[in-house]
């Protein structure tokens, strides 16, 4: 239901238009600043607020406070003087993605904490994001679309985002994340997002980030994209710099600094102690996007980034089983990533269930009664214990 107060700063939006415009409207955000009431940033500010309340009762939060604090320590870091205006929200969804929203919050998405390699990428990842807020670019992006497109359809596309609900489900969550893009009106400008990464990595390397990880964030992400059969870029994103010039804009930047210090820091162990509790959880979301394609090219650098994590071969071995190619030699491929899984200390027992799969699957009964069996005396009580039941029965 639309409130009467959100309704009439929408209409305060609308009915200002361009002449209610800031002369200062590209100026820092002072630290603890917040907008006249009579301004269209505060109307801004208010749309957005309704959002967040909604998400505090959200399904889709992740409330665990360990990871909540871990978080939140990353990014006070990077806010600095800005801390005290910030309010950070982890939301259960397999999509790579953060925000940071013109009123302080920040939004941080399970799937991007899952396809970090260590603390610094996560650093550089967010001080984009705290760029976009400190350099106040969702109201610069607000004045553009008015400009450009008319106030009528700033009224529209706002009023279209109040009252949005949060849905339960992992991909519930993007609801949320489309509409406080839309109440930013976050179709940020090209030198605007040169403007984040650059700001972002200044501030990332400030507090003594390795330089050399930020190009691989987007070299990553071009590798994803690239092994996506089904990848378009969307008109959001055709706003956007490529992920090939990001990477070389910050491996200049990298370049420029790296030899000046010597105690670069990545905080790998402290990153993957915070979200270890969470990632086998993470992995079956990010299968479960039925995407074997882009899931096999992230399990494949997570796994050869951490080659003694057993849970990123298991989960390399799932992505290969599901996409079952017989052309792309995927069903050897998968065996090989299970037992890569079991060679490891902390080996998922359920590699075991996989290696059955894929046996059975060939006809190698035997092989296939060998590797249910060892799943069950791993996993006693799995909850698939059932099914593997049955399959021992037929074999």
């Amino acid at each position: 239901m639309t409130s009467r107060l959100a309704l009439a700063v929408c209409c305060g939006l609308w009915l200002g238009g361009a002449s209610a415009w800031a002369a200062d409207n590209n100026a820092a955000l002072p630290p603890g600043y917040s907008p006249d009431m009579s301004s269209e940033e505060a109307g801004l500010w208010m749309l957005q607020d309704r959002e967040e309340a909604a998400l505090k009762t959200s399904a889709n939060l992740v409330r665990d406070e360990k990871l909540n604090a871990y978080v939140s320590g990353v990014i006070c870091k990077l806010a600095a003087e800005y801390c005290p205006s910030i309010r950070v929200y982890i939301i259960d969804t397999p999509d790579w993605n953060a925000e940071c929203a013109p009123n302080g919050m920040v939004l941080v998405f399970t799937g991007l904490l899952l396809q970090m390699k260590n603390e610094a990428q996560f650093a550089f990842v967010l001080g984009h994001e705290i760029t976009h807020y400190t350099h106040r670019h969702s109201l610069d992006a607000l004045h553009r679309r008015v400009n450009t497109a008319g106030a009528l359809q700033v009224f529209d596309i706002a009023m279209a985002g109040v009252g949005a609900g949060v849905g339960a489900d992992p991909r519930g969550a993007m609801s949320l994340g489309a509409n406080i893009a839309q109440l930013s009106m976050l179709s940020y400008s090209r030198d605007q997002e040169r403007d984040a990464d650059e700001g972002g990595f200044k501030r990332a390397t400030a507090l003594g980030y390795a330089p050399q990880e930020a190009p691989a964030i987007w070299e990553n992400m071009a590798a994803d994209n690239k092994a996506d059969p089904n990848f378009s870029r969307h008109a959001f994103f055709n706003n956007h710099p490529g992920e090939e010039e990001r990477a070389a804009n910050n491996a200049k930047w990298a370049g420029e600094i790296v030899s000046t210090r010597s105690d670069w820091v990545t905080n790998e162990d402290a990153f993957h102690a915070a979200t270890a509790p969470f990632v086998r959880r993470w992995i079956e979301e990010e299968l479960a996007l039925a995407q074997p394609d882009r899931s096999i090219e992230i399990f494949r650098r997570l796994a050869a980034n951490m080659p003694s994590r057993g849970i990123y071969q298991y989960a390399l071995g799932e992505a290969y089983r599901k996409r079952n190619d017989s052309k792309k030699n995927d069903p050897a491929a998968a065996e090989s990533a299970y037992r890569g899984a079991l060679a490891t200390a902390d080996a998922p027992a359920e590699a075991w269930r996989g290696l059955g799969l894929v046996a059975m699957k060939a006809g190698r009964n035997a092989d296939a009664k060998e590797a249910f069996t060892q799943y069950r005396a791993k996993l006693p009580d799995a909850s698939d214990k059932a099914m593997v039941d049955f399959y021992l029965t037929q074999l």
